[in-house]
């Protein structure tokens, strides 16, 4: 029987584990700039995909939903032109794995009303 392979898909993000909030949306804003940087939409989906799997791989709900939330703010803290990007790489990403995005939604449909109204505007729907 082969072993499973629990070693994290992102490290960086694997990394942020217990971090605190500031941390943890500076390091959003800081991926999310990176991914819209790339200059290919494909790339940009296959940057995108593994954090996203990532964390629904974490088994601490309290810390994913923690992550997930900073990921929103940090979102909304973002240019437009980044914005309409990650947008795009996300939409693209669900034909990639649509159980890991069907997970992450659930749990964005969760945290939404939850947080600024700022916030909430700035996320697609």
């Amino acid at each position: 029987m082969a072993k499973k392979d629990d070693r994290p898909i992102d490290v960086g993000l694997a990394a942020l584990t217990g971090s605190d909030e500031a941390a943890a949306i500076e390091f959003w804003k800081k991926r999310f700039e990176l991914i819209a940087a790339i200059p290919s939409d494909v790339a940009r989906v296959g940057a995108m995909t593994p954090q996203l799997r990532e964390l629904t791989r974490m088994v601490n709900e309290v810390e994913r939903e923690r992550l997930t939330r900073a990921r929103l703010i940090a979102f909304a803290q973002l240019s437009s032109d980044v914005q309409q990007k990650i947008t795009a790489s996300r939409k693209a990403a669900w034909d990639v794995d649509r159980s890991v995005l069907e997970k992450d939604q659930a749990l964005v449909d969760k945290i939404l009303p939850t947080v600024e109204a700022s916030v909430r505007s700035a996320y697609p729907r």
